[in-house]
């Protein structure tokens, strides 16, 4: 059982520009990570060949993710929804990456007021229905996160994001679990994990207070046992809010330093997360 370790581009750079790549890519290289996951709010913005000589060069596997603009939310606008992911999948297919996941069904920390309805999750499958099917054909697995009930009112479980993925019905969309989501949320993270079974293939580990894992209160021996029992073989990816654009900092309520700064999490955090790997014998 081999899992990939990497690490969320936030921990280096707000925005994925030339000089993030530049300075991300063969600085996780160096730290043996095998995946980087950018972020794809802007997809006009990213210099797709340029990122992806940088991938090859150092052997880092591209993966992306995104949350939808607030005045292109699947549950509200789907039309507008389709053409934004359709968009982001070409700009993630030029880049090389074969995953694209995150809050592709809504704006970040956007929330009704009142619990989700069967429209609007109608209307999540009338936009990531035909996006999933363009994304097939890229050969791209389209991943939707489940996030705390202060981030959305749509999709906080593992089990709602089931029964929305047998409302989609598509076999190459995937749930997207996050450990400080789900901290929040499950009924114990390792249920969580177990619930979703084999529908997870990609996970975002992050720490109580979203900074240096091992730090906090995340029953961190409990999620890798877990993983290994389900037989988990996908990405782990660490995602620790070092910097951040401003309009994403307000959503998720980040309002003061998590790390002290990007090398305790790659000389404090990162082993910490890969020596529970190979103890658990996922890597």
């Amino acid at each position: 059982m081999s899992v990939k370790i990497g690490m969320h581009a936030s921990l280096w750079a707000a925005t994925w520009s030339r000089e993030a790549a530049e300075l991300a890519v063969p600085e996780a290289a160096e730290h043996g990570l095998e995946v980087i996951e950018f972020p794809l709010l802007v997809p006009e913005a990213i210099d797709a060949a340029h990122s992806r000589k940088l991938f090859d060069r150092y052997g880092i596997e591209p993966t992306a993710s995104l949350c939808l603009p607030e005045d292109k939310m699947a549950q509200v606008q789907p039309e507008k929804a389709e053409a934004f992911l359709i968009k982001a999948l070409d700009k993630a297919h030029e880049v090389g990456t074969s995953y694209l996941g995150g809050v592709t069904y809504s704006a970040l920390g956007f929330r009704s007021g009142k619990p989700p309805t069967e429209a609007e999750y109608a209307n999540m499958a009338k936009a990531l229905k035909p996006a999933a099917r363009h994304a097939r054909k890229l050969g791209i697995t389209l991943g939707l996160e489940p996030c705390n009930r202060y981030e959305t009112h749509l999709l906080n479980t593992s089990t709602q994001a089931l029964r929305f993925l047998e409302l989609l019905d598509e076999p190459n969309v995937t749930i997207h679990l996050d450990t400080y989501h789900m901290n929040i949320e499950e009924k114990g993270i390792g249920a969580g994990f177990r619930n979703a079974g084999s529908h997870c293939a990609y996970v975002h580990l992050s720490e109580s207070d979203r900074g240096v894992p091992g730090t906090g209160t995340i029953d961190w021996d409990d999620i890798f046992r877990t993983l290994a029992d389900i037989g988990f073989t996908g990405r782990l990816v660490v995602e620790s809010f070092v910097t951040l654009p401003p309009e994403i900092a307000a959503a998720l309520s980040v309002w003061r330093p998590v790390a002290r700064d990007r090398q305790e999490v790659l000389a404090k955090g990162l082993p910490f997360l890969k020596g529970l790997a190979k103890v658990h014998g996922l890597a």
